[in-house]
């Protein structure tokens, strides 16, 4: 029975907590994840392939709304008092 708590803690509420926390703490760097992994993979396949480094257009950064952060922020504190429970 320990174990399958232990378990749960480390499987579950773990990576919810450090996913909670990150929301909350820095609401743009989770916007811009699927734009580093994207990038991440593209050059991968390009340096597999052997394409010379030619330079890239990246996208433009565009500032988060107000609200968005803050909606970010909120579902991140929602996940850390989840994970805080579980």
């Amino acid at each position: 029975m320990m174990w399958n708590h232990v378990a749960a803690i480390l499987l579950f509420s773990g990576p919810l907590f450090y996913l909670g926390l990150w929301m909350a703490i820095d609401p743009p760097g989770i916007v811009r994840l699927p734009e580093f992994l994207f990038r991440f993979v593209r050059n991968a396949a390009r340096r597999e392939a052997g394409v010379a480094g030619q330079a890239a257009l990246e996208p433009a950064r565009c500032e988060i709304p107000r609200r968005v952060r803050i909606g970010l922020r909120l579902a991140g504190v929602i996940l850390l008092l989840v994970a805080l429970a579980a």
